[in-house]
């Protein structure tokens, strides 16, 4: 009990103004994600209990500068991952001589009450086609035939976990491997394979060298062989299944952004792996030193031939597919290679960019908060300014390091890619190219073949003419290491082509050919299509007018259906032999012919168009018959006659009209103003 004094005095204390509004937790905090990141990474070493009893004094690897200029460049790229569908983004940058993480950005809003602490840069997500230069430098790695000059053809056909029984698209119900544009460039170099981001050939470099191969080189880079890049049998992924074949593509497969970016740094390393860290000291409550980082020698965990070329090969500007290079940057103190791959998933609801110099490695992943959206255009326009802005603010005062060569790495004459491969591709390419010490190269055969252009393979008696090109130098079989084409370094012979087959029902074409008078005809040619479209990406159908073996001015037209295409022709005095022909989307072709005699042209000129009093004299020259002149505007007649000469008022021809004169053959003057 209290009394009635102590009562009043208490009244007058406002109780409520003194309780305070509980914080979040992380409230204030410097690099949130990164913390989180760097409590994870202690609580995987310690234990979760042990980190929660607290009283250590953590230092971390994170250096506020390069932090700072991460969550700038993550902010800045919001507003085009939001235009295009995404919400969100994450970020990472490790030190390559050191291993430290030196800057993390987790997501969008750490604030946002529904996602903002989940950390996208540990979560596990598909990498895409970033995954793609493990898949080459494995294939180095485990085969004795394979550099970067060394032949793995984009063509249509089956490989393992994709039956190509139906050729169709995709979306279409189809079941091959295609590329991102839907094209097969034929034989090409894993240097143009890989910057091309070419999907056949990436398949065909991990099946070569093995899927668990190839996945089990890729978390050795990454440091983690219990848990890091891996297939699920379950949505959680808590339950690790076999990858198949789709998983040199980043489909279907999954690993954490940090230890990506881990993995690239390793591969800068020439595949030294060193412990990846967030940590460099730990300290207990009495200051007792619990850990401290030091320098550690590193595990070799792939030759370094392999990881050197594919380092060289991202960093080479003409076999990239991009338009604008971010591989070269001027920094204060010189110029800086970076090497660099882009990835999309499939389903569009993933975007990546990674690289790395000597000195950094970084990543981006872009995409929504619950992974459910499939996110608009292209995805380098959202990776590619946090990518490149990152990158060229860490390296803006830093002076350039090359990295080293292994003394046992070749340059030797590689097969030359003239077919363009990217939409910023050069060609051709070197014609010299680095291999590996081990590389065993493959005896020249000096054979000469004669491929299906359409099909990219040997072409037989069934292919069209035009199809057909002889290949002089046959320079892909002497370096291919495809094991799926012509059986790769076993054999010397190559797939035919599966396209064109004999019983196809080619296109065909009749002309027809019509007088509009005097020596003016309508050439019409009537089109059917046959076995193949009429028209495609890589080869647009064609109607072609020739005259005497040549294509009459205005006389070639695109064709994408079955019907009747017509032009206007004027002839020469004389016979004319008339040809159309129309090629389809395989190259087939057919044509029709007829001719056209055109007489000597007695065509009229107007020599008088003049106004005089209340009427309007016309005299001409030339013409044959009765010849009419007529208004321009209109083509209304004035007036005719047979003997040079007519009249008519000037109301219907005052000053400044256009005439022209046409005679009874159809023949027609120039124009003519009357004054």
């Amino acid at each position: 009990m209290i009394t009635a004094e102590q009562r009043d005095e208490a009244k007058k204390v406002d109780t409520i103004a003194k309780v305070k509004e509980v914080k979040p937790k992380y409230e204030g905090i410097t690099a949130p994600w990164f913390v989180l990141a760097a409590k994870e990474s202690l609580e995987t070493e310690f234990s979760a209990d042990t980190v929660r009893r607290g009283g250590w004094k953590v230092t971390t690897t994170l250096d506020l500068g390069l932090q700072k200029i991460a969550e700038e460049q993550v902010n800045k790229g919001l507003v085009q991952i939001r235009r295009q569908g995404g919400d969100v983004a994450a970020f990472v940058a490790e030190d390559v001589k050191t291993g430290q993480i030196v800057a993390l950005v987790g997501g969008a809003d750490f604030t946002n009450p529904v996602h903002g602490q989940n950390n996208y840069a540990r979560y596990k997500l598909p990498p895409g086609s970033s995954f793609k230069p493990y898949d080459y430098l494995s294939l180095m790695e485990h085969t004795e035939g394979a550099g970067a000059g060394s032949v793995l053809y984009d063509t249509q056909g089956p490989v393992d976990g994709y039956p190509c029984t139906k050729k169709m698209r995709p979306k279409d119900g189809g079941n091959c491997l295609y590329d991102f544009d839907f094209r097969y460039p034929g034989p090409m170099t894993i240097r143009y394979a890989l910057g091309g981001s070419r999907n056949v050939p990436a398949v065909k470099a991990m099946l070569t060298a093995g899927v668990d191969k190839t996945i089990e080189t890729a978390n050795k880079l990454m440091g983690d062989e219990e848990d890091g890049y891996g297939c699920y049998t379950d949505d959680a992924l808590t339950n690790r299944g076999p990858c198949y074949s789709s998983s040199a593509l980043g489909d279907g497969a999954f690993l954490q952004l940090d230890e990506h970016v881990h993995g690239y740094a390793s591969i800068s390393r020439n595949g030294m792996q060193i412990p990846m860290t967030y940590v460099t000291k730990i300290e207990d409550s009495a200051g007792k030193t619990l850990k401290e980082w030091k320098a550690a020698p590193g595990t070799q965990v792939g030759r370094p031939d392999s990881s050197y070329i594919t380092a060289d090969m991202m960093a080479d500007p003409n076999a990239s597919y991009f338009s604008r290079k971010p591989h070269r940057f001027n920094g204060s103190q010189g110029q800086h290679k970076f090497s660099l791959k882009t990835g999309t998933t499939n389903d569009a609801k993933d975007g990546w960019l990674m690289g790395f110099s000597t000195q950094y490695s970084a990543g981006v992943w872009v995409g929504s908060h619950n992974r459910q959206v499939e996110m608009r255009g292209f995805m380098e326009t959202m990776t590619q300014p946090i990518w490149e802005g990152w990158m060229q603010a860490a390296h803006k005062d830093l002076k350039p390091e090359e990295r080293a060569k292994p003394a046992g790495v070749q340059s030797l004459p590689a097969f030359i890619v003239r077919s363009h491969v990217g939409i910023g591709s050069v060609e051709p390419s070197p014609t010299n190219d680095l291999f590996p010490s081990w590389y065993k190269k493959r005896a020249a055969t000096g054979t000469k073949r004669t491929i299906d252009v359409v099909s990219n393979k040997v072409a037989t008696d069934c292919t069209p003419a035009r199809a057909k090109k002889e290949v002089t130098d046959a320079a892909a079989d002497q370096f291919t290491t495809d094991k799926f084409v012509g059986g790769g370094q076993a054999a010397n012979t190559s797939e035919k082509d599966d396209i064109h087959k004999c019983e196809d029902i080619k296109p065909s074409v009749r002309l027809t050919i019509t007088p509009n008078g005097g020596n003016n005809y309508t050439l019409s040619a009537d089109v059917t299509g046959g076995t193949h479209p009429l028209s495609s990406e890589a080869f647009p159908g064609s109607v072609n007018f020739k005259a005497g073996g040549q294509t009459l001015s205005g006389g070639a037209f695109g064709i994408s259906s079955s019907g009747v295409v017509s032009m206007n022709y004027t002839a020469p005095v004389g016979t004319t032999e008339i040809t159309v022909e129309v090629v389809d989307s395989v190259l087939y072709d057919a044509s029709d012919t007829g001719t056209v005699t055109a007489a000597a042209v007695n065509t009229p000129a107007i020599t008088q168009a003049k106004k005089t009093g209340g009427n309007t004299n016309f005299k001409w020259s030339g013409g044959t018959g009765t010849v009419t002149i007529y208004n321009v505007t209109g083509n209304v007649a004035l007036c005719n006659d047979t003997d040079g000469d007519c009249s008519t008022t000037a109301v219907l021809a005052p000053v400044g009209t256009q005439v022209y004169a046409k005679d009874s053959t159809g023949a027609i003057s120039p124009n003519a103003t009357v004054n």
